[in-house]
């Protein structure tokens, strides 16, 4: 449970583009001790964790609500993958396909450079 709180704080975190020090800063503690909270190293009081809700600008039962995976999305935003319908989903795949026709496109085309033989360098 500890982990996926802490989890859950980082991705959470990350989807409002704060860093740990930012973080850190707003709770009055060190960097390092922000850390071990995302690490799930230090065990998280009741008081931190509305702290970080707070901050984050959310509910505190969202860290504790045993919701399915966060994912986040190349704008940064965080949402459960399951949340979506199918037809969002597919749409999201088809993305992703289309990414990866266009990244195979580059490969080929930068392929030739690759293996051009190299020169050796006169002395």
């Amino acid at each position: 449970m500890k982990e996926k709180i802490a989890d859950k704080i980082r991705l959470f975190r990350l989807s409002k583009n704060y860093s740990q020090q930012n973080m850190a800063d707003e709770l009055g503690i060190t960097v390092a001790a922000y850390s071990n909270i995302e690490r799930g190293v230090t065990d998280i009081t009741v008081t931190r964790l509305f702290q970080i809700a707070e901050i984050l600008e959310m509910s505190a039962l969202r860290f504790l609500r045993d919701e399915g995976p966060y994912v986040i999305t190349e704008d940064e935003k965080l949402y459960n993958p399951i949340d979506r319908s199918s037809g969002e989903i597919v749409q999201v795949i088809r993305q992703l396909q289309q990414q990866l026709y266009d990244l195979q496109k580059e490969v080929d085309a930068l392929r030739p450079e690759i293996k051009k033989p190299r020169r050796k360098k006169q002395a």
